[in-house]
């Protein structure tokens, strides 16, 4: 049997204190590869410069995405309530409309009330003034409501305006100085600040 094979089979000796040749290089072995390990986590090891300069980048990337976040949050705050504010905006539209448009259903209501007033005799029967007191009533009524809706009658007399006046006629007068109203034949009427419908007038050249 050749003297290797006598090495294989001989146990260990461990009590004289020395290791195997083979075990002692693994050993080695194992000792560098740690010191070539704890050297690696050495060098990639933070100074603190390194490390401020890391915390203040993820810090100011931190801050960006917070005021992304916060300018996000506002645009949406600030496109629902431009929203409310068209919805409202809509809503008072279409009442407004609604309301004009009774309103002009109710106008030739009051000119055949104000025509029927301008042929009533000057003497009345007396058996005849309780109805005419309760036309004068409905009428008074119409105006009321008018009145409440900010509806008003526009001027009937006194210098001709364009913008509230329809002129059908215009006339020599020697009662009415040029460019004013000597007749008003319709009334007109304005809604708040907006003509409604203009008055048809006869104007003194």
């Amino acid at each position: 049997m050749s003297q290797q094979t006598d090495r294989e089979n001989t146990p260990l000796e461990i009590g004289n204190g020395r290791l195997p040749e083979e075990t002692a290089d693994n050993a080695r072995g194992l000792d560098l590869r740690d010191a070539l390990n704890l050297e690696d986590a050495e060098e990639r090891q933070e100074t603190p410069a390194e490390t401020i300069a890391r915390l203040e980048s993820e810090l100011a990337e931190a801050k960006c995405q917070a005021a992304n976040a916060i300018d996000k949050m506002q645009r949406t705050v600030a496109e629902y309530k431009n929203a409310g504010k068209r919805r409202e905006r809509q809503i008072q539209e279409r009442i407004g409309r609604a309301t004009e448009g009774m309103i002009r259903q109710l106008l030739p209501v009051l000119d055949d009330l104000e025509l029927a007033f301008q042929n009533v005799p000057a003497k009345v029967p007396r058996e005849e003034r309780a109805w005419l007191q309760g036309f004068e009533q409905i009428q008074q009524k119409l105006l009321d409501i008018l009145s409440n809706a900010e509806v008003e009658p526009l001027a009937k007399d006194g210098e001709f305006d364009p913008n509230q006046h329809e002129a059908i006629s215009h006339e020599p007068s020697v009662e009415v100085p040029s460019g004013h109203i000597i007749q008003t034949l319709r009334t007109g009427y304005r809604i708040q600040e907006r003509i409604l419908r203009p008055a048809l007038v006869r104007v003194a050249q």
